[in-house]
């Protein structure tokens, strides 16, 4: 049936989409331990058109499930497992081993970008503490560095990375 060849290369489509973005969700990461900021920009773009093009997918799918649940006369839920318990033997096996490939890469690529993201956040709040340490450190204040007449005032307080130099 047409309509299901259409399905099957529907669910094909998204299946090699699924893997380009794990592959790139890896890249990602090496980008992100190395810190290669023109790859790490290149990359984030590359996986938001990827992203875009599996909600693009994923909608054609439905459609095109949808359709082939009504042209088999299917009643209830119109869904993959649905259809595919419809299907004759040779056919229906090679949908559910698809099925099981895109879930597959569905989660694999799912984990990658969260594993990505918590590295990503991880990152940011080690540079925010970091900064703010140093920012501590370095903070010297005209008023309380230099008395009147231009004198040092040695103050204890507070770390300071001066030299003591007028």
């Amino acid at each position: 049936m047409q309509i299901n060849r259409q399905v099957y290369d529907s669910l094909h489509e998204i299946n090699a989409v699924l893997g380009e973005l794990c592959t790139l969700a890896l890249q990602e990461r090496q980008d992100i331990v190395e810190i290669n900021l023109a790859g790490l920009d290149e990359r984030r773009i590359a996986i938001e058109k990827l992203l875009g093009r599996t909600g693009d997918l994923n909608a054609q799918i439905a459609s095109q499930i949808g359709s082939a649940c009504d042209a088999l006369g299917l009643i209830g839920e119109k869904t993959l497992s649905s259809l595919i318990t419809d299907l004759l033997k040779p056919e229906r096996d090679s949908y559910s081993a698809l099925q099981k490939s895109v879930r597959a890469n569905s989660v694999a690529a799912k984990n990658n970008l969260l594993i990505n993201q918590a590295l990503m956040k991880d990152s940011l709040a080690f540079t925010n503490y970091s900064l703010q340490t140093f920012t501590g450190i370095l903070k010297a204040s005209s008023s309380g560095t230099y008395g009147q007449q231009g004198r040092f005032i040695d103050t204890i307080d507070q770390p300071r990375i001066i030299c003591k130099e007028i």
